[in-house]
């Protein structure tokens, strides 16, 4: 794709409410048209995430040895690089950024050191603000809330545990626990015992707040924490229980499975896909993957097709559908990291794929 080449998408944004026993009633507008563009930047070797923090857009690279790439909004016009790579107390060895609770910082977890840090974030550089060591395993961060509040899953497959948990940076220790998480362990006997997680949830959050939103269930859920890390639900959009087809995938014994045949797996094709692991936290609302209940064939066939489409919902954090937005696949690359500046109504996407030489950006109005 070329610098300043410009291409039409279409975004159905919807300005009706839902509140929080189900979705809601009511006709979308028709469709309006959005504009996308893209910006030739200075390159970067293997670029993995994208974050933006007021106007500033940080990119975290992967492969080269300065971890960090800052650059100025609007026009993204390079400002500094920072952070090397490495085992030292200020270094990043292997990690990602995660959701963090305000405009002016980004949070990075560095999953060898089990370690969190949060950092802010300033045109001139970024500075720690904190670092707490996880003292939970097996376990995975999935955002920082309310300053200190880590939101954690734990991950044990030999025991099938699964949690979603507030944990406090301060003292180290759980303050609570997400009830009635939907997503589920699966062990399936085909000579050797396979455990996949199934029904699996996706985590953003900003502030006080956040979201979980399902792949096979049309469910998302609104959470406030308080500074204590306690967890209170807000609102609940969708389905209240798993789909039959679901459940009936759970049911299947896999060591006594129908027939005897224990190299054949339970069947998936009636299972549907609903929302994507990723999404985007702003300080008013939530960008959510939408993938529309989409069977498991035509799910495998939009992840091949480059000329296909991405939909989000976005959410206000009490529940609120505010729009819903239609964007085209580029460079036949499917899970595209992206960030979104609120004060600009602007979505920023990177290609992880290839070497960093444009970032994309969507226009949006709602």
């Amino acid at each position: 794709m070329k610098p300043n080449a410009i291409f039409l998408l279409l975004g159905v944004l919807g300005l009706y409410a839902c509140g929080g026993g189900g979705n809601a009633s009511g006709e979308l507008p028709e469709p309006i048209t959005l504009q996308a563009d893209s910006i030739a930047v200075e390159q970067i070797l293997a670029p993995k995430q994208i974050a933006v923090r007021g106007d500033v857009a940080l990119i975290l690279s992967e492969k080269t040895d300065t971890v960090f790439y800052a650059y100025g909004l609007p026009d993204f016009r390079f400002l500094y690089k920072q952070g090397i790579r490495g085992q030292g107390p200020d270094d990043f060895l292997m990690g990602s950024m995660v959701s963090c609770p305000s405009r002016s910082e980004f949070a990075y977890y560095d999953i060898y050191g089990r370690t969190v840090r949060l950092f802010e974030l300033t045109r001139k550089g970024f500075e720690k603000k904190w670092e707490y060591r996880v003292n939970m395993r097996p376990c995975e961060v999935l955002s920082v809330v309310n300053d200190s509040i880590v939101m954690l899953e734990k991950q044990d497959w030999n025991t099938k545990e699964l949690g979603v948990y507030a944990y406090n940076g301060r003292s180290g220790k759980i303050t609570d626990s997400l009830p009635g998480l939907k997503t589920y362990i699966k062990s399936t006997r085909i000579g050797y015992t396979l455990s996949t997680m199934l029904n699996r949830h996706s985590l953003q959050g900003y502030g006080e707040h956040f979201v979980v939103s399902y792949q096979l269930m049309d469910r998302i859920e609104f959470y406030r924490v308080s500074p204590q890390g306690k967890i209170e639900l807000v609102a609940e959009v969708g389905d209240a229980e798993l789909p039959e087809s679901v459940k009936n995938y759970l049911k299947v014994d896999t060591e006594n499975p129908p027939g005897g045949d224990r190299w054949k797996t339970p069947s998936l094709e009636n299972i549907r896909f609903y929302y994507g692991e990723g999404g985007y936290a702003c300080r008013d609302y939530v960008f959510i993957l939408d993938k529309d209940g989409r069977p498991l064939e035509q799910e495998e066939a939009k992840n091949d097709n480059a000329t296909s489409e991405k939909m989000f919902r976005v959410y206000s954090w009490d529940g609120r559908l505010l729009a819903r937005l239609r964007m085209p696949f580029y460079d036949g690359f499917y899970q595209l990291p992206f960030a979104v500046s609120e004060s600009r109504k602007t979505i920023y996407a990177i290609n992880p794929e290839k070497d960093f030489e444009y970032v994309y950006t969507f226009s949006y109005d709602f």
